[in-house]
């Protein structure tokens, strides 16, 4: 099986190849327990771009990628020839980050990439003639960054020229923002790095995320060997019987397995909800607007798993209240405390899982919180997907879901400081561009390659920046499976959504699969309170 998957993962790459370079970088920790119906917990930065690149849809090894200072795409012509007259501009975010006054070791002197950071900062000044100067956003406690970007707005002028936010921020300052939608060709990205920057028609910028390194499924190969379960889920999924019959056929199997307290299943409501409804072809929320958290498609998907708890196939959750507020409580067991290790529960008192979600930052842990081999699998597929024969005949709507990103944003010029107003919005864009090419070679090879094949018509398959790198996987056939899952990516505003308390993606979530509501009574109910607010956020803008 592990030959036939690294055939078939080599001729992808070939034909990605044909088209662009692909060239490698990393993969990525750990985050567990029980949780409230968000399923996280924010963290407070001083920087508009903190606290969303360990989401699970970051540009992973950007920071490694380029430390012998390669240099980034030259772009178009207004890019080369413009010359800024010694402008300064600020920055700030989590791709700017190494650039920071106090990127600094312990003994008080500047870290190593600070200043390998500041000799590529150095080519990008001399080839705009500017002056590149790294500010921190102030009084952002983290919770409400977007308020405290629009107070400097609404001040007179945005803290920054370029910078990084999450999708939440993205949506609440779009009228502050330059739309790139007429010169967003001029960039040479695939479209699928525009996307998560485009809302209702109109581009407000680009991620450098590595698009497609979303949650997934994992496991302990070990433990699952110890109890006597020859196939694991990776198999099952590969041989293109992961449906929802498939799935619960194999984790009925496994229960029949384990001891009393473990269970072979445990993930979030809120989890669940981010990943399981593009595995049968749906969205929370679309680009531009349309809620369909009570189409069929995404009903069945919730309704399933619920399926799964009533069945004892998946964790029980318990302590479940809806309160005077509208939100629900429950406890939920999920994550990689409650994970068996190749030894076995972790947990004494219960609350043990097999199988639970795991993001692209936490992969990095695994081995050695599972103190053994672990293995990936993608979420099973709902009654839309259909499949002929292994996972590669997958129907195109089998999709994963980037549903958390961080975009590159630059404020209208009459928000810019005296020097950036001056200096046309598309070279700013330029700017961010070549420099994010230069932070992750690998990157900004694959965005190019992407762009190239999109205007040419050439068939192109996205499997990341790093094709071919084993990097945390205990196994090649894992590795090849998860450059596979960015070939079906697609953007999911779920996340923004909830954040910004527009649709409430995860409380009808937690309704149906904590309390058992009706999928398609709590979506529509959801969905209508969604489409109200929606109105008055956006009106006709």
């Amino acid at each position: 099986m592990r030959k036939k998957l690294a055939m078939k993962i080599c001729a992808l790459a070939m034909t990605a190849a044909m088209v662009g370079t692909m060239a490698g970088c990393g993969n990525g920790d750990t985050a567990s327990g029980s949780a409230n119906e968000s399923g996280s917990a924010a963290e407070g930065s001083s920087d508009a771009g903190a606290g969303t690149e360990e989401s699970g849809g970051a540009d992973q090894g950007s920071e490694e990628s380029s430390a012998d200072g390669g240099e980034g795409a030259e772009g178009g012509e207004a890019a080369s020839t413009f010359d800024g007259g010694g402008a300064t501009i600020r920055i700030n975010g989590g791709m700017w980050d190494d650039l920071r006054d106090d990127n600094k070791n312990e003994d008080g002197s500047y870290a190593q990439s600070y200043t390998i950071a500041w000799d590529m900062a150095a080519q990008l000044e001399a080839k705009y003639n500017i002056k590149l100067e790294y500010v921190k956003l102030q009084n952002d406690d983290g919770y409400d960054t977007a308020t405290a970007i629009q107070n400097g707005i609404l001040s007179g002028e945005c803290f920054a020229d370029i910078f990084t936010a999450g999708d939440d921020v993205t949506l609440s300052l779009r009228n502050y923002l330059v739309d790139i939608t007429p010169f967003k060709d001029s960039l040479e990205m695939g479209s699928i790095y525009l996307e998560p920057a485009t809302w209702a028609g109109k581009c407000y910028g680009f991620t450098y995320d590595n698009m497609g390194s979303v949650y997934v499924l994992a496991y302990s190969r070990d433990y699952l060997q110890s109890i006597g379960m020859d196939v694991t889920p990776t198999q099952k999924f590969l041989e293109g019987k992961w449906s929802y019959e498939d799935c619960t056929a194999y984790l009925t199997e496994l229960k029949a397995k384990l001891p009393d307290g473990v269970y072979p299943f445990g993930i979030h409501s809120t989890h669940w909800a981010s990943m399981a409804p593009a595995a049968n072809g749906a969205v929370s929320v679309d680009s531009d607007g349309g809620i369909h958290i009570a189409d069929e498609n995404y009903t069945v998907t919730l309704e399933y798993y619920r399926s799964l708890v009533d069945a004892g196939l998946a964790a029980p959750i318990t302590d479940v209240k809806k309160n005077d507020d509208g939100s629900l409580s429950a406890n939920q067991t999920y994550g990689m405390d409650n994970m068996c290790a190749s030894s076995g529960p972790k947990n004494a008192e219960g609350d043990n899982v097999v199988m639970t979600m795991v993001e692209a930052w936490q992969m990095e842990g695994l081995e050695t919180s599972l103190a053994g081999s672990w293995g990936i699998v993608p979420f099973p597929w709902g009654p839309d997907v259909t499949v002929s024969g292994d996972y590669t005949t997958l129907s195109e709507n089998y999709s994963v879901a980037q549903s958390i990103w961080t975009n590159m944003l630059v404020p209208k010029a009459e928000y810019r400081a005296a020097g950036a107003k001056d200096i046309p919005d598309e070279v700013l864009f330029q700017i961010a561009r070549d420099w994010c090419d230069m932070k992750n070679v690998a990157g900004g090879q694959v965005r190019k390659a992407a762009f190239d094949a999109e205007q040419s018509g050439t068939p192109y398959v996205n499997l990341g920046y790093d094709p071919g790198q084993i990097g945390a996987f205990s196994t090649e056939e894992d590795a090849a499976l998860y450059d596979w899952l960015h070939s079906r990516v697609i953007v999911d505003w779920g996340h923004a959504m909830q954040t910004l308390e527009y649709v409430n993606v995860n409380r009808n979530a937690a309704f149906v699969i904590a309390a058992g509501d009706d999928a398609r009574s709590s979506g529509e109910s959801f969905k209508q309170a969604g489409e109200e607010k929606l109105a008055e956020a956006f009106g006709s803008n």
